[in-house]
């Protein structure tokens, strides 16, 4: 009874959304000033399949610039104000293959695209509108190298980046009130990243995972490079209401499905998978580890405070469970003890990677946010 009245208003709020999205991009594309805009995200797949993702939004071509104090605000509510344009035909090319794709009713396009047998590395995908005006943006996206032996599975907040989910009132102030130049790293995630690229010469393929929306996009893949995180594709999600829920899909199921993806499509890479205990990571990558005990080489979750003694205690019975089968799930306080059990447990780093982690923990400890 509860789940059937819970699904009609689900499908309720999807109908209303959809609707007012819909009139509010019809009323703007007839006012000067506001034209579609393709936004790529980063792609990523193997030597012969692609799998491309964009969303095309309503954006206005001049740039109206506010004074402070409200600028901080106005840019980080910004991201989540976007308008979205449906049925848009986007076209697509890359390697000499071009394809069409349409936007959902949220401005998305997903798609997968066979390639001709692409090299490893970073290649160039151009989305394409038609229209009035044509327009066009580039995108890439990452062929993911069959001699590669180690894939790193990594969650964005409080992971690499200081969030406080786990604190309400710290979660909006950084999203709505820091500027974006002003947000702090997790204290020697970047070094200890690079540190793992850098232990298998380049064999190591970072990807993010994380439930945050893909509004946020431009800002996390601005963020990272900022901060000198190893490039790697981001997979997000939609934030509204669905036939399915009304907020976003449940964190565990998501990454759950993301990262089992990832290793059925990569079968040649061992991984390691990066949270936090703040939120569901311990749940969804034992999940993952149940499924695939031998795919996964270690997890590491960084302790993030305050925790609710139940909490602590469930995450620990978790490592527990996971440990029995052969997998270490380590609970630690910050990148330096994760670094040292790759680096001595599981070889993955070297010395002197081993002592830069250590010395980037040391040098931000005092830094704001830095928990």
């Amino acid at each position: 009874m509860l789940s059937s009245i819970r699904g009609r208003f689900a499908s309720w709020a999807v109908r209303l959304e959809r609707g007012a999205d819909a009139r509010l991009c019809t009323f703007l594309r007839r006012r000067p000033g506001w034209e579609p805009t393709v936004v790529p995200y980063l792609g990523h797949g193997t030597t012969v399949r692609a799998h491309l993702r964009a969303r095309v939004l309503l954006s206005r071509t001049t740039d109206a610039r506010r004074r402070k104090p409200r600028a901080a605000l106005i840019a980080g509510l910004a991201p989540f104000l976007s308008v979205d344009v449906p049925g848009e035909v986007v076209t697509i090319a890359i390697a000499g293959r071009r394809v069409s794709a349409v936007t959902s009713p949220e401005g998305y396009i997903e798609t997968d695209v066979e390639l001709p047998g692409l090299a490893p590395g970073w290649h160039r995908v151009t989305f394409g509108l038609t229209g009035d005006t044509a327009y066009s943006n580039d995108g890439r996206v990452l062929v993911v190298d069959p001699a590669a032996t180690l894939g790193v599975v990594s969650d964005i907040d409080d992971t690499v980046i200081h969030t406080g989910l786990t604190r309400l009132v710290d979660a909006l102030r950084t999203t709505l009130l820091i500027p974006e130049h002003a947000r702090t790293e997790v204290a020697g995630a970047a070094e200890l990243y690079r540190a793992l690229v850098a232990g298998t010469a380049g064999g190591t393929q970072i990807f993010y995972v994380s439930s945050g929306a893909w509004n946020l996009f431009p800002v996390i893949e601005r963020f990272l490079s900022r901060k000198g995180f190893p490039e790697g594709p981001l997979l997000m999600t939609d934030w509204g209401p669905t036939g399915s829920w009304l907020f976003r899909e449940d964190s565990v199921a998501l990454k759950t499905r993301t990262i089992t993806a990832l290793l059925q499509e990569h079968s040649h890479l061992s991984w390691l998978l990066f949270g936090d205990s703040g939120q569901d990571d311990a749940e969804a990558y034992a999940a993952v580890a149940r499924a695939y005990p031998d795919r996964i080489r270690a997890i590491y979750i960084r302790d993030v405070p305050p925790q609710s003694p139940m909490r602590a205690d469930r995450v620990r019975r978790i490592a527990d469970e996971i440990e029995a089968l052969g997998v270490p799930m380590l609970l630690v306080s910050d990148s330096a003890q994760a670094a040292e059990h790759a680096a001595l447990r599981l070889g993955l780093i070297d010395d002197r990677d081993l002592a830069q982690v250590s010395r980037a923990v040391t040098r931000h400890r005092r830094a704001p946010f830095s928990h």
